[in-house]
């Protein structure tokens, strides 16, 4: 019996149906494993009053998934998206696609910075977007235009570009060895070296040194002139003994002024030296906060001074092994509640700060925070400094434990409590703060490790309010 065209057409059209409804139904199952999450650090962007938060976004779309035991196996296509949030309202405002994960030759995918309105990041290079309409300012075929003695010379890999956070250019190496610095406000590409230890300071001592060296072989020309050749006239008998006297004064008095003048210019080399040793500090402490955040420690330091004034989070024990210097660490003792104490400062005849141990006294006794710490500014490893009579954002933990919550409080000069916040996540990824805002970015989601943010969290400094955004799940969170 021979089947019309007309059942064979209904029969291939019903296969096709029950294909597609199948592979429908395939990505349906898989769609539950896919996994988006926003890779920090993010930057915190204003203008005209608005303030938005620049994230890049990877989406894993799973292909195929099977798990055996306590193995999983999982392929997936990967996308790399741009985004921005509403930094008042965590709503997403819009999102751009750049390129997927075969265009990518040269890894990692990271943000590199902010420059005015433009984030530049590197996605198989450098790209800069205009962070308020995402619209795509710079790439390397935009520089080497801009610059066509770059034209091929442009290097691949990501190692051979920094991003200077001090003057938000971009220092590169050529693929022939020269070096250059690009404009990023510009795009012109200028030769030139680049030292990341040279500094006003070091140029500050390395005069000192030169009149330190100076006043040396003038004392020991001195020595020469008026004490040696001397000495040797006497005991030849070609001086008389009052004249020996005479220049031996001379010579003692020109000595004492030379000894002090050498005397003066060490102190104030080591003042700079000191300065200089501050600043080296602070340039690796940044350069370590802008890699991100490596665990709760980092986040916060236990000193801090405010006009002349020294504050410390400390418990007495604590307290009592404190070193006068100042310095730049972390206490560790997660048992540890920390009152705030507070004294004055002084430089020492080394150019150290030091603190005024035996005139510190309690803010407030009746205030404590368990493993508290001042938090830090990521621009200038700093503490956070806000405006107007209370200066402090001080983290502390809900409760003793590795995965206890972080919290933080606004804290006056006075020790008072303006509000506390927790953040419900046991580290951060990353946070940004501005005058208004302190944005964090962390993971409470379990398919989520290492470097994969799906919280976002902007919190209103005033009131201590805060709003979030799953990244993962692509909506608001209640706070």
């Amino acid at each position: 019996m021979r089947l019309t065209a007309r059942p064979v057409i209904g029969i291939i059209i019903a296969a096709v149906l029950i294909v597609i409804g199948f592979v429908y139904l395939l990505k349906g199952c898989l769609a539950k494993y896919d996994e988006r999450f926003a890779k920090p650090p993010v930057l915190l962007f204003e203008k005209n009053g608005k303030s938005v938060v620049f994230a890049i976004t990877e989406f894993q779309k799973t292909v195929s998934y099977s798990r055996k035991g306590g193995m999983v196996r999982k392929s997936v296509n990967t996308t790399y998206y741009i985004q921005t949030n509403d930094a008042a309202t965590a709503e997403m405002i819009a999102e751009k696609k750049v390129k997927k994960q075969r265009e990518i030759k040269n890894h990692p995918v990271e943000i590199m910075g902010a420059s005015g309105n433009n984030a530049w990041l590197f996605m198989n290079e450098p790209m800069a977007f205009d962070a308020f309409t995402l619209e795509l300012k710079a790439d390397k075929a935009a520089m080497e235009e801009k610059n066509p003695s770059l034209n091929g010379k442009l290097p691949d890999e990501r190692r051979y570009y920094f991003f200077n956070p001090a003057d938000k250019n971009i220092y590169f190496t050529a693929k022939d060895g020269t070096k250059w610095k690009l404009n990023t406000q510009t795009l012109m590409a200028t030769q030139e070296e680049y030292d990341e230890d040279q500094s006003p300071l070091k140029q500050q001592i390395a005069l000192l040194e030169k009149a330190e060296k100076k006043n040396r072989e003038d004392q020991d020309s001195l020595y020469q002139q008026k004490n040696l050749r001397p000495s040797k006239q006497y005991a030849a008998g070609q001086i008389t003994r009052e004249e020996f006297g005479r220049i031996q004064k001379i010579y003692f008095e020109e000595r004492t002024l030379l000894s002090k003048a050498l005397d003066s210019l060490r102190v104030i080399k080591r003042m700079l030296e000191a300065q200089e040793r501050s600043g080296q500090d602070l340039e690796r402490a940044i350069k370590n906060l802008q890699r991100g955040s490596t665990g709760y420690y980092n986040l916060k330091i236990n000193q801090d001074t405010v006009n002349g004034h020294w504050f410390g989070l400390y418990a007495k024990n604590e307290f009592d092994k404190l070193y006068n210097r100042m310095l730049h660490q972390s206490e560790n003792d997660e048992t540890a509640r920390r009152q705030l104490y507070k004294s004055t400062v002084s430089r020492n005849s080394n150019g150290d700060w030091q603190i005024e141990k035996e005139k510190a006294a309690l803010v407030d006794g009746n205030v404590s925070f368990l493993h508290g710490g001042f938090l830090l500014d990521k621009k200038t490893a700093l503490p956070v400094h806000l405006a107007g009579p209370d200066a402090f954002l001080i983290i502390h933990k809900q409760e003793v434990g590795q995965k206890a919550s972080i919290l933080i409080s606004r804290v006056t000069l006075e020790g008072k409590i303006l509000w506390t916040f927790n953040t419900k996540l046991a580290d951060w990824l990353d946070w940004q703060v501005n005058s208004k805002q302190l944005i964090i970015t962390g993971t409470n989601n379990e398919e989520l490790s290492g470097n994969e943010a799906n919280v976002l969290i902007c919190i209103d400094l005033v009131n201590g309010k805060a709003v979030g955004y799953d990244y993962f799940k692509r909506k608001l969170i209640s706070q």
